[in-house]
């Protein structure tokens, strides 16, 4: 993001698109972004641009009709929310570097590139071995690119890690399945290339918030069980994470196959034409239940954070009651709200918010506890 002053205001501009604080402010109480919001917005997800005509959705198909509907509203209402945060989540701290849009498909995607966040002491030292965090974003499926997770990843590369932030296909236009198998091509990119970024292939981290962590569970059972990759026709990395962190993670798919089970914000049932074809796969499987799934992983230390005003709640409590069944190694952050402020969902990803602050230091701590001994020198670049 670049800043200038302007007639004695301070003006920023993201992708060459200038605006001021009272421009990402705006609103005349209907919650409908200006244009030049809108335009702002799309530095950072798509809104309609990638929706198909009403008149392209064949007429039997109701279900994904609504569906259609709903990423329409939902890509506005949540872009409304985000656009005031477009200054504080486009500053990088002097502390990092960022290379961005490396493509790691070398298809020239939007949905196929990634940006490398370099902590800057180690970057212009010359270490050859930085530790690395491979961190998923959420958005409902349907929302976002990695450009969301800006500020996010330069905290954590403040504290001494890299972090890899790849896009990956949004629905409509492709489903779970898709989604899951770009982030997997990601990773295999990491694995084969890290090393001319100062990246270590012993010491990797796995984050993710939200939608993203059920990609990032999903990943995590491709990348241990041999099965599970081969059902879901995912090709493993066989990569060995050293921990993971899951943040107001989406890590219950029960509602997927059956209607009795809580849909946590009802996005399972509104978004379920994007898990036809995981559906299929899961089907008639013991994976029909999180429970199974879970069960079959060999999960690494796992850090997890979420609060009583984070809808996902339940998702965190769930989860964690399993590992603990597992006696696997995991630390969990339930926030209560306090004296009316609130601790919404995704709340570490609020980076100006001190709290939030201190949530990831405590995710970084539980990280560096994980971090495997040097058993040899490594060359400096």
């Amino acid at each position: 993001m670049m800043r200038y002053q302007d007639d004695d205001a301070m003006t920023f501009a993201v992708n060459g698109i200038p605006f001021t604080l009272n421009d990402i402010y705006a609103t005349n109480g209907t919650c409908v972004l200006t244009p030049l919001q809108e335009r702002l917005a799309r530095t950072w997800t798509y809104l309609d641009e990638d929706l198909p005509d009403t008149a392209d959705i064949p007429d039997d198909d109701d279900e994904y009709r609504v569906f259609i509907d709903y990423v329409r509203q939902h890509r506005a209402s949540y872009a409304f929310s985000d656009v005031r945060r477009l200054d504080f989540r486009s500053a990088l701290p002097d502390t990092v570097m960022k290379f961005p849009d490396i493509d790691y498909m070398t298809d020239g995607g939007r949905a196929h590139k990634l940006d490398i966040f370099l902590p800057k002491d180690a970057y212009l030292r010359g270490d050859g071995d930085i530790p690395v965090i491979f961190n998923i974003h959420g958005g409902a499926f349907f929302y976002s690119f990695k450009e969301i997770q800006n500020a996010y990843a330069a905290q954590l590369a403040s504290r001494g890690f890299a972090v890899v932030c790849p896009n990956y296909t949004l629905a409509p236009g492709g489903d779970f399945l898709d989604m899951l198998t770009d982030v997997s091509t990601a990773l295999r990119w990491l694995v084969s290339n890290g090393d001319g970024w100062q990246l270590s292939a012993e010491q990797l981290f796995l984050v993710s918030d939200s939608a993203g962590a059920l990609l990032g569970t999903f990943l995590l059972a491709c990348e241990t069980n041999e099965e599970l990759s081969s059902l879901l026709g995912i090709d493993s990395n066989h990569v060995r994470f050293q921990s993971v962190g899951f943040t107001s993670g989406m890590l219950v798919y029960d509602h997927l196959f059956d209607a009795f089970y809580p849909d946590s914000g009802e996005l399972f049932e509104k978004l379920r034409p994007a898990f036809r074809t995981l559906i299929s796969r899961l089907e008639g499987t013991p994976y029909e239940r999180t429970e199974s799934l879970m069960r079959a992983i060999a999960y690494p230390p796992v850090w997890l954070s979420t609060s009583t005003d984070d809808f996902l709640e339940n998702d965190a409590l769930y989860a964690t009651m399993l590992l603990r069944s597992m006696n696997c190694d995991h630390e969990l952050h339930d926030l209560r709200s306090v004296n009316g402020k609130r601790i919404p969902h995704d709340y570490p990803l609020m980076t100006w918010d001190s709290g939030s602050g201190e949530l990831n230091d405590a995710m970084m701590a539980f990280f560096r506890e994980h971090l495997s001994p040097r058993t040899s020198l490594t060359a400096s670049v």
